[in-house]
């Protein structure tokens, strides 16, 4: 039986089994994680209710079990595939920026870290198809109950997938739909089709350099492309970037707001930007307003860069949470 009858937040996306090497050269192994578990993790810093769908491999039921039980998060919508399909992904990281995903035996040699046997025969994955072997979804695999939610996150995943996905939900009870954007797809190829996902978006969040290389050549000005976005259709663009932390473009008010990340070490940035869209998306549903979505989504991910778990941050001393809020709200400033 599921914890609650009713579900305030939906997240759609991929489970991965990681193995990770920190910034501190430590090794993390068989770290059930992806885009899915680190966003519902930013969400559980600040509420339950959260609802999943995702297709993952059977050896992963357990693990999902234990979650469940612990943070009470909802795994219904999960299906369970048998055959063989390889989740597994490496990401060895040299500085907070730079992460090598590919040649995992030269980097744990590098480092004078054992290698784990569960990563023999790794390989990275070059297909369309994500780690969960299975790229698209369905009605009927979202559960009746689940069609009642109003705040929805969508994670990383081919163009193809993400625009079934939003069909679904805004045609469901969806009205607040933040999608994350993926490398794949992020493109001057696919610079005419954006405006097929970005219609009826509240928001939609990706990287600098995922930006730039959607715009090459058209501009260079990170307010404009947000401009360009948020004119196709979605309320709000939000651009994470390396150096400057994130911006905020709001379509309806024409506001530009900035704000630096949080002050924290970085130990493991795995999944920041995920938990940064499930803390986005919590903090909007609180009161629909863009700017506490926007330091919501910072706190949460300040959290995630501190450990390598998708819930480190709900795991966080009572009162952390909103300590760092209070911090945050003083960095956002408007241009």
């Amino acid at each position: 039986m599921p914890d609650f009858e009713f579900f305030d937040f939906l997240v759609v996306g991929d489970i991965a089994t990681e193995f990770i090497i920190d910034l501190r050269n430590q090794s993390h192994q068989n770290v059930i994680g992806g885009p899915l578990l680190y966003a519902a993790g930013g969400l559980r810093c600040w509420n339950d209710r959260i609802a999943l769908v995702s297709h993952t491999s059977i050896n992963n039921r357990h693990a999902l079990e234990r979650i469940k039980k612990k943070y009470r998060i909802d795994f219904q919508g999960v299906h369970f595939y048998n055959k063989d399909c390889d989740d597994r992904q490496f990401l060895g990281y040299v500085s907070p920026n730079e992460v090598v995903i590919e040649n995992p035996v030269a980097f744990y040699s590098s480092r004078k870290l054992c290698f784990p046997k569960d990563l023999a025969g790794y390989k990275k994955n070059e297909s369309e198809i994500q780690v969960n072997g299975k790229s698209k979804y369905y009605p009927e695999e979202f559960p009746i109950h689940y069609r009642d939610i109003s705040a929805a996150l969508i994670c990383p995943a081919n163009f193809s997938t993400q625009i079934q996905l939003s069909t679904i939900l805004l045609n469901a009870s969806t009205k607040n739909l933040v999608v994350l954007s993926s490398p794949q797809y992020m493109n001057l190829s696919n610079f005419e089709a954006m405006p097929i996902l970005l219609k009826d978006l509240t928001a939609f969040v990706t990287t600098s350099d995922q930006i730039r290389n959607l715009f090459r050549n058209r501009t260079t000005s990170l307010w404009e492309m947000a401009d360009q976005l948020c004119s196709l259709g979605c309320e709000y663009v939000v651009i994470s970037d390396d150096v400057n932390g994130f911006y905020l473009f709001d379509r309806n008010s024409n506001r530009r707001i900035q704000s630096p990340a949080y002050p924290v070490e970085c130990l493991d940035p795995t999944g920041m930007l995920a938990s940064f869209c499930g803390g986005f998306l919590a903090g909007f549903k609180k009161n629909y307003d863009a700017i506490e979505a926007l330091t919501h989504g910072i706190v949460s991910a300040s959290f995630t860069c501190e450990g390598s778990n998708p819930f480190f941050g709900a795991d966080a001393i009572p009162g952390l949470h909103l300590n760092r809020l209070k911090l945050v709200r003083e960095l956002v400033k408007k241009i």
